[in-house]
């Protein structure tokens, strides 16, 4: 009886490229970005059968989208000469990293190129403003500027010149914290920061945050590029390839007085729930125009996941809701800018000190997002980048003109988009 012929199998590994927003950091000291996102995703999509690699990026905190989208290409680079399908999925001004990074037109300021972009299935946008955020619009005028270059510029001199105590006073508010809740039942933002980023201030540690915010303070061009009309002119000169694209639309509830009083046992609310309702009131439309913009059945998925309406006043705190679409519209999440990538707090269901996934509520806009939700919005992005994966890219004329041009070594004739340098 002949042997039987061995049979070898191939696993290609699908790489998912997650692209940071403001600020850039994929970790800083024992922060992440995306708390709790990369287990998720790639739990789920192991479950539809596909043998998943997720990638954090990190981009430079505040410079321009073109700089930022540089780090993309490199990424999306490094990951694509491995083999198998890249999905790209970008958070806030992530999304329009990502956008510009997979338009093959751009000239970017990288000597990496991507050699096969056909392996480009997928790009989703998280709370990403396609159409621009107001709080943008402030913070480019005089004053808006000044204070958030002095801010970063006097932290940083703090931590570079130890000229006062900050780790003394972080420690003395930490156990004034703790006073009210001495058995550590629930861990609240104030002690993930404490624990994860202020408690070990080592030399190494202070200096890369002093490096951190030097590089907030030095360059601001982000801010302009995500005002209104700075995206519209991004969006007028990038155009989008044929791949997959979907949105995650987040809505998080309006300030109320009322809030913040049942929040006066809690510090850090009190501290940032106040700058959680100026973000709000400054990232509202002023009317309800760019529904105009979006097809039938962006609007019906809009509409149909708020369970209302989306008007102009509808914003996660930093974006309004209908800057945000952009594609398909896979989910919308009621919370906030940040609890959709794991910085939400749930005090008394996810206190668990060993749980290193859970991020803490740096935005404390009183949503209710937990983790039921958390899971619920990245299951959808997994469903969309397994549908993307098993479905052919439509190929296009651009497409095997840019292959060829790659594989004859010619230059590529770009369209430079220098408007963003």
């Amino acid at each position: 009886m002949p042997e039987r012929e061995a049979l070898s199998v191939t696993v290609t590994t699908t790489h998912v490229v997650l692209v940071p927003g403001f600020f850039g950091f994929g970790r800083l000291g024992e922060l992440t970005y995306f708390a709790g996102v990369k287990p998720l995703l790639q739990a789920r999509l192991a479950e539809a059968g596909l043998d998943a690699r997720v990638v954090e990026v990190t981009t430079a905190p505040t410079a321009s989208i073109r700089r930022r989208a540089a780090s993309v290409v490199e990424a999306i680079a490094a990951v694509a000469a491995e083999g198998g399908d890249v999905h790209v999925v970008g958070h806030s001004t992530g999304g329009l990293d990502a956008r510009l990074a997979v338009a093959q037109t751009a000239a970017l300021p990288t000597r990496a190129r991507i050699a096969d972009y056909e392996r480009i299935r997928s790009l989703v946008s998280v709370s990403c403003p396609h159409f621009g955020t107001n709080v943008s619009t402030y913070f480019t005028r005089p004053l808006g500027r000044a204070v958030f270059r002095l801010g970063a510029r006097y932290l940083s001199f703090i931590l570079r010149r130890r000229r006062f105590p900050l780790k003394l006073l972080l420690r003395l508010g930490y156990f004034v914290v703790r006073i009210r809740d001495p058995l550590r039942r629930h861990r609240g933002t104030f002690e993930q920061l404490y624990e994860r980023l202020l408690n070990d201030l080592s030399e190494e540690r202070r200096l890369e945050l002093a490096q951190f915010l030097e590089q907030v303070s030095q360059e601001q061009a982000l801010l302009f590029q995500l005002t209104p009309a700075g995206c519209d002119l991004l969006n007028a000169c990038t155009a989008d390839p044929p791949l997959a694209y979907g949105s995650v639309i987040s809505c998080a509830p309006t300030p109320r007085f009322k809030t913040l009083l049942r929040s006066m046992l809690n510090l850090y609310t009190q501290l940032m729930y106040p700058v959680y309702w100026v973000l709000h009131r400054l990232a509202r439309e002023p009317n309800d125009a760019l529904r105009q913009q979006f097809a039938e059945a962006q609007l019906t998925a809009l509409d149909s996941g708020l369970g209302r309406r989306a008007l102009g006043s509808d914003t996660d705190g930093v974006v309004p809701v209908l800057s945000q679409v952009w594609g398909r519209v896979l989910h919308v999440a009621h919370g906030d800018h940040l609890d959709v990538v794991g910085q939400y707090g749930a005090p008394g269901s996810e206190g668990d000190p060993n749980d290193r996934s859970w991020g803490g509520d740096w935005l404390p806009s009183a949503s209710g997002f937990d983790r039921a939700a958390f899971e619920a919005l990245w299951s959808k992005v997994a469903d969309f980048i397994v549908e993307a994966s098993r479905h052919p890219r439509q190929i296009t004329k651009r497409d095997r003109e840019s292959k060829e041009e790659e594989e004859s070594g010619a230059a590529t004739d770009r369209r430079s988009i220098e408007v963003f340098s």
